[in-house]
């Protein structure tokens, strides 16, 4: 998002947060499909949500993208904490236990959990954080809600996702001896697809990014084709 774009909230697209109803209301109907399907049959929908499983993997990946796109995208040391957010999202997905000792996942991830356990690091990184929240996140944040930005209601959608997971979770460890073994797996597949819902919406939301303004497309359009 350019610093254009955010001092100029309104000349974004106004509207239903930018976003066409009919796509998003198709996009929210396979979700909610995606969900019916893997709850009726959870022990089949297990085998991709084990640990380092195919959906844990595409969660941790497209949290990785989302890192580096903002590192490249919104420069600046205000808005650093984006792309540092999304990388230390990614690196929580992934364990280092679920790999064999000596493998490279197993050396990387091993060196990036002993390098945030650092003291030094911890403090380095809660200050990039807090710091770009109270700089740039509340502000843009506000503005962004003002000028009905896309990318807020996608951003909104994911949070809603992580929000249920960890209630899911927070049942299935309050329940966990009076349901039954197959209700248990049912709220750890969800929780865990929830999870995945959670990780494509930030890299979504990222690469949507402020709409450009009306008057920087007008350029743009009066701008002769090059090619």
């Amino acid at each position: 998002m350019s610093l254009k774009d955010e001092r100029n909230p309104g000349l974004v697209l106004h509207g239903s947060f930018g976003v066409q109803s009919v796509g998003l209301r198709a996009v929210l109907a396979v979700m909610a499909w995606i969900l019916v399907v893997i709850s009726i049959w959870p022990v089949q929908a297990s085998a991709f949500n084990q640990e380092g499983g195919l959906i844990e993997t595409g969660s941790a990946f497209a949290l990785m993208m989302a890192g580096v796109i903002a590192l490249y995208r919104y420069r600046g040391v205000s808005r650093l904490y984006i792309g540092v957010v999304c990388l230390l999202l990614a690196e929580r997905e992934l364990e280092a236990d679920i790999y064999a000792i000596g493998t490279w996942q197993h050396t990387i991830l091993s060196g990036l959990d002993t390098a945030l356990d650092m003291t030094l690091v911890r403090l380095v990184l809660v200050a990039i954080v807090l710091g770009g929240l109270v700089w740039h996140g509340i502000p843009s944040g506000w503005r962004a809600f003002k000028a009905r930005a896309p990318f807020l209601l996608v951003f909104f959608l994911a949070g809603m996702s992580a929000v249920v997971a960890q209630l899911l979770e927070e049942v299935s460890g309050m329940m966990g001896s009076d349901i039954s073994q197959t209700m248990m797996l049912r709220l750890f597949v969800l929780e865990e697809t929830l999870e995945m819902f959670f990780s494509i919406g930030i890299l979504a939301a990222v690469l949507i990014g402020w709409p450009k303004a009306k008057t920087e497309e007008t350029v743009n359009d009066q701008q002769p084709d090059q090619s």
